[in-house]
């Protein structure tokens, strides 16, 4: 039995120097997922609270559970693994509640695994691809995402994809972040935004 609820979506992108590939997460991928997050240095950037590693069981716990309201992507540059991403039904309750019940809110996260890659303007442009696979094929009407103050280059992707900061909220200490910052963009947003 799969550990990961895989689809059949793949996504297409990147410039004149990097193509972008974002396919459907597998199971086969699982030896990249748990190498990554057993770094210290890219779970420094991909969670909020400091984190030593995931052990592989719970490596297959967070995405067999994630991939279940998600369209997970492992990432490839010019056909090199470098990370993973995902669209997301909003799973966070506080932040359904700020919607109306019709709305469908999604979230994307991601994770660089590869540090060389770093600094290169890759996670500006797969998020652009989920941004433009969520509003343009999936119907969302709202991508509610987040950072910490410490992730300037997180907070840069959201800036440059469209998104506007509407929310800051202290986070309790101690802890390595002291504000999460809370990023919308909205299908009329995106809309005006790509013209």
């Amino acid at each position: 039995m799969s550990v990961i609820r895989t689809h059949d979506v793949i996504l297409y992108g990147g410039d004149e120097n990097r193509k972008i590939l974002l396919r459907p997460l597998l199971d086969e991928h699982l030896p990249y997922l748990y190498r990554w997050n057993a770094d210290l240095e890219v779970l420094y950037w991909t969670e909020g609270d400091d984190v030593e590693s995931y052990p592989p069981e719970v490596v297959r716990e967070i995405y067999g559970g994630v991939s279940k309201n998600s369209h997970c992507f492992f990432v490839e540059v010019n056909g090199r693994a470098v990370g993973e991403c995902w669209l997301q039904k909003m799973n966070l309750p506080q932040i359904i509640a700020m919607y109306d019940e019709a709305c469908d809110v999604r979230r994307i996260d991601m994770c660089i695994g590869e540090k060389e890659f770093w600094g290169k303007g890759i996670g500006t442009i797969l998020v652009r691809m989920l941004v433009k696979f969520a509003f343009e094929k999936e119907g969302v009407d709202v991508l509610h995402c987040f950072c910490e103050d410490y992730n300037i280059r997180s907070r840069r992707v959201w800036e440059k994809n469209g998104f506007s900061l509407i929310m800051e909220e202290k986070i309790p200490q101690p802890s390595k972040g002291k504000l999460q910052y809370h990023w919308r963009l909205t299908r009329e947003e995106y809309i005006r935004f790509t013209k």
